[in-house]
């Protein structure tokens, strides 16, 4: 329920940026089966988004669909879906059971969390898994090859990391030591 009250509250603090500008609301039923108004452009959002699963092009707003948001391009904004939230070029807030990108700014939330390339900000989620971190991983599993910052959680890897791992095992090549028991790092 919190969670609900939280992504309502997001959408309506969206709508005054969608007065000014080429802003428009897109209405999904599944994947490119969608109406957008004021002009029926359903890949370019300034906006909102919303659905049952939604795929577009670009969008700078709230993207809030209940099976799966898609974003082939670059993404700006509020991200959400219940089962999968996908996009190559993310900037702020994206949360689902698998959350997924490839470069990434801001808090990404869910069961997994996946990022190929660079991450920037927070991930939390059971499993979180990236290639270059900068930012906080909390989890049951954090997995990143290079981490600048902390991982926080029962099983932590890393390849090479500056700065802190917290947790039950963790394994860090050029830690302290390659794999230590409740903290390990290097700074």
């Amino acid at each position: 329920m919190k969670k609900l009250v939280l992504t309502l509250a997001l959408a309506v603090a969206a709508l005054p940026a969608m007065a000014y500008g080429s802003s428009n609301i897109k209405v999904s039923l599944w994947d490119r089966i969608a109406a957008a108004a004021p002009n029926n452009n359903i890949d370019e959002i300034n906006g909102l988004d919303i659905g049952i699963g939604s795929t577009a092009e670009h969008v700078s707003g709230v993207q809030l669909d209940f099976i799966y948001a898609n974003t082939k391009n670059d993404f700006i904004g509020v991200q959400g879906a219940w089962i999968l939230a996908v996009t190559p070029e993310f900037k702020g807030w994206q949360s689902a059971l698998l959350s997924m990108s490839d470069q990434f700014i801001g808090l990404q939330s869910g069961f997994v969390n996946y990022n190929k390339y660079n991450f920037t900000g927070v991930q939390w989620g059971l499993v979180n898994i990236t290639d270059s971190f900068k930012g906080a991983q909390l989890g049951f599993v954090n997995y990143a090859k290079s981490v600048n910052g902390l991982q926080f959680g029962f099983v932590n890897y890393t390849e090479n990391i500056y700065g802190l791992q917290v947790g039950l095992l963790n394994i860090a090549r050029n830690g302290w030591l390659p794999a230590m028991v409740i903290v390990n790092g290097r700074f």
